[in-house]
């Protein structure tokens, strides 16, 4: 890991001592040094909390499982099919994500195939495009497609944390 922070923190310029702590504070923060991909498997009301309502999760009144300040109109289906959604992280992705971050409708999964993952979640096609082509100028004989490959940055340590430098 210490080669690979060393590597691309400068190629990324986090190289001030203020810029490392915040970065590697980050890091610890968000994924304790270890590569991760969003989870997404959660049951009825912990998805309907955490997706569910507008002003985000502390809108979420668990007494009436509802939304103080209304639902989201897109993720209705967090309630109406909620047996969809709940513990099915390919369903629920694709929803949540679903027409954001370049990720095309429900439908086409994008949501899911983008989710996050790495040391920093680096989510959403847009942001996935955005890293292989600033990959592939910076490193020009070590071409990648990370979005053919997004699960590079969960299992390949040094992609991890250069995409991290990279989102950070």
């Amino acid at each position: 890991l210490l080669r690979y922070l060393n590597q691309y923190m400068q190629a990324y310029e986090i190289n001030t001592p203020l810029r490392v702590c915040h970065f590697l504070a980050q890091v610890a923060h968000e994924s304790k040094f270890q590569p991760r991909a969003e989870n997404l498997n959660y049951s009825p009301q912990r998805m309907r909390e955490i997706y569910g309502c507008r002003g985000g999760p502390s809108q979420y009144d668990e007494t009436r499982d509802d939304c103080r300040q209304g639902r989201i109109s897109a993720r209705n289906g967090l309630w109406s099919n909620s047996d969809y959604y709940a513990r099915n992280p390919e369903h629920l992705g694709s929803l949540v994500y679903a027409n954001r971050m370049g990720n095309g409708d429900e439908n086409r999964g994008g949501g899911y195939k983008y989710r996050g993952r790495g040391l920093i979640q680096l989510t959403g096609k847009d942001n996935y495009t955005d890293f292989t082509s600033d990959h592939n100028h910076r490193f020009p004989t070590n071409q990648k497609n990370f979005l053919e490959e997004p699960d590079l940055l969960m299992t390949d340590l040094e992609v991890a944390v250069e995409s991290a430098c990279f989102y950070w």
